[in-house]
């Protein structure tokens, strides 16, 4: 087995259970519009076309139906089919019997966390080759199956792999088999059980398989991976607040960090750090109110577009916002509702948390960060942290919210509203000691309960409570218990006026004791579909993607709700 990253390569001692070395595993994206290798292609789809074609669908289990099809140039499974116990899903393949000496090259987005593949010289379904990647497993294999046994030839499992977004390259000469993720090697095997077959692709247990393209070559050549630096992220705005804002950006390789600011578009002041990183973080400070400013990152000799922000409201004027949350997944549909989310008029962004679908993975980009590229270098954004952000550092390294001492919750003033976000994963999770707890006693509840009666809040003309667990679910409070005894009687007694919440993916609304409760869980995650029969004890209740404005003018609150077409399914007034 060899490894080899952009800078080096260097051989390890070849296992065939299990890697002993610890490296960084490499992260460079591949060259997805790569078209040095056409000379040498034999057959591609790239699901352009937006049909199956001659693909072949085949589901290792007769209890369990995958759902395969073409979108928006992707290849998609997205049921949860298989067992990532005994390593059988379900498969689609296509290609020549006689295909011998060649390479298949593929892009894949994996926003699931389970296995997800490629099989090669495949001779039917109990006879071929696969390559298998699982990040939460911390595993990357190769394996053959043989009269419908499977055996592992090799894998590396010494850490996650960060990527969601990646490329799978395997070169097949002669009893030669070769490995690549983007463009870099990990297997080289031997072995003469398969001389030819046709290709295809695999997932296991994982409901958020994307293929972009795929391709069969007789040759095939890698490309080299440019080393420039770049901005690979960003920027985006954080903590928009009082006279305060915070501009984040990543670049590919450890900079120094500038951003250059004015009433218009020139470079009036300049805010630098000289530390080097590739997480930039500059908090500019002193601004106007309800000021509009332009600026623009600087790191190294990169230099970015000159991009707009607006500060802070003053008390007294109107203001509005977007709620939404759940998007970890299905990135094609985040992107749709981040195109109706900004045919409207608003401030900033709240998020009930679910950003991405595995938060220890570092690839936040292809989930959250890309669809809001646009959105964010202009308006912040404030997420309350979910359970499939698992409480893992790249939640805080990502984000800047507004309380340093502990930034998965924290409170702040907007305009004549005050906005409070808990964490509350645990609610739902009562095992999980990795979540931060919010039953009566601990740091968070005590925490909570000063900010509900604290002056600025009791003060406000509105008061928000954001979380990611909800406290009712279609009117009941026993689905988490602990939202019902620790939460929802902290918000009666100060008054709360909304409870935002995502976690059970569709749209509810409900009015307790003068609460008002809303489950905004539309923004990309699977939707929860096997509710559609239960009783719909709330005033609204929609299984759709969906999100939320809200419109703030003095003691007048404009409340309305939209789908993933931006029709709108849900709109109320409340006035004080």
């Amino acid at each position: 087995m060899i490894f080899k990253n952009s800078q080096y390569f260097f051989p390890l001692v070849l296992l065939f259970i299990k890697s002993t070395s610890s490296l960084t595993l490499p992260l460079n994206y591949s060259a997805f519009q790569d078209t040095s290798n056409d000379r040498y292609m034999i057959w591609k789809d790239d699901f352009n076309a937006n049909k199956l074609n001659e693909w072949q669908i085949v589901d290792d289990l007769d209890t369990e139906k995958s759902n395969w099809f073409v979108e928006k140039g992707y290849l998609i499974q997205n049921t949860n089919i298989g067992s990532t116990k005994k390593l059988i899903g379900t498969n689609i393949i296509n290609g020549k019997a006689e295909w011998e000496n060649y390479a298949v090259h593929t892009n894949l987005v994996c926003t699931d966390d389970d296995y997800i593949g490629i099989l090669f010289r495949y001779i039917d379904n109990n006879n071929y080759y696969r390559f298998l990647l699982s990040s939460q497993q911390k595993d990357i294999r190769i394996e053959k199956r043989v009269n419908g046994n499977f055996t592992l030839m090799a894998n590396y499992t010494e850490e996650e792999w960060m990527l969601t977004k990646f490329s799978v390259t395997i070169i097949l000469k002669n009893n030669n088999i070769k490995a690549y993720l983007n463009d870099q090697q990990f297997f080289d095997l031997t072995d003469e059980q398969f001389s030819k077959g046709k290709v295809g692709f695999v997932t296991i247990g994982n409901h958020g398989s994307f293929f972009d393209d795929i391709a069969v070559y007789s040759e095939y050549q890698f490309k080299m991976i440019d080393k420039k630096p770049k901005i690979t992220r960003g920027p985006y705005l954080q903590s928009v607040l009082d006279d305060k804002a915070t501009i984040m950006w990543n670049t590919s390789i450890p900079l120094n960090s500038a951003v250059e600011y004015g009433f218009k578009p020139v470079p009036t002041w300049i805010k630098t750090s000289d530390e080097l990183k590739n997480e930039h973080e500059i908090k500019l400070e002193n601004l106007g109110i309800e000021t509009r400013y332009f600026y623009r990152i600087r790191s190294g000799d990169l230099k970015g577009e000159w991009n707009l922000f607006t500060t802070a409201v003053k008390e007294d004027s109107p203001f509005s916002f977007i709620v939404y949350g759940d998007n970890q997944m299905n990135f094609l549909r985040h992107e749709e509702i981040v195109s109706h989310i900004s045919k409207h008029e608003f401030d900033f962004i709240v998020s009930c948390g679910d950003v991405v679908q595995r938060g220890p993975r570092n690839d936040w980009d292809v989930e959250f960060f890309s669809p809001l590229k646009s959105i964010l270098k202009g308006k912040p954004i404030y997420a309350a942290i979910g359970n499939h952000e698992l409480n893992a550092d790249n939640y805080y390294k990502n984000f800047s919210n507004p309380d340093d001492a502990h930034e998965n919750y924290f409170s702040f003033k907007y305009g004549n509203s005050f906005f409070i976000f808990i964490d509350n994963p645990r609610a739902a999770y009562s095992d999980k000691t990795y979540y931060t707890d919010c039953t009566k006693g601990s740091l968070q509840y005590k925490w909570l309960e000063d900010q509900l009666a604290s002056d600025v809040a009791q003060s406000a003309q509105w008061l928000f409570v954001v979380s990611h667990i909800p406290s009712y679910v279609l009117g009941s409070q026993e689905i988490f218990p602990v939202c019902k005894e620790s939460l929802v009687p902290l918000f009666e007694k100060y008054g709360v006026d909304f409870s935002f919440s995502g976690h059970v993916h569709g749209y509810e609304r409900g009015l307790v004791n003068g609460v008002n409760y809303i489950i905004t869980a539309g923004g990309g995650g699977a939707l929860n579909k096997n509710r559609s029969s239960l009783p719909k004890q709330f005033k609204n209740f929609k299984i759709k993607y969906n999100f939320c404005h809200i419109k703030i003018d003095a003691k007048v609150v404009s409340f309305k709700a939209f789908d993933e077409n931006n029709e709108m399914i849900d709109q109320f007034e409340l006035t004080k």
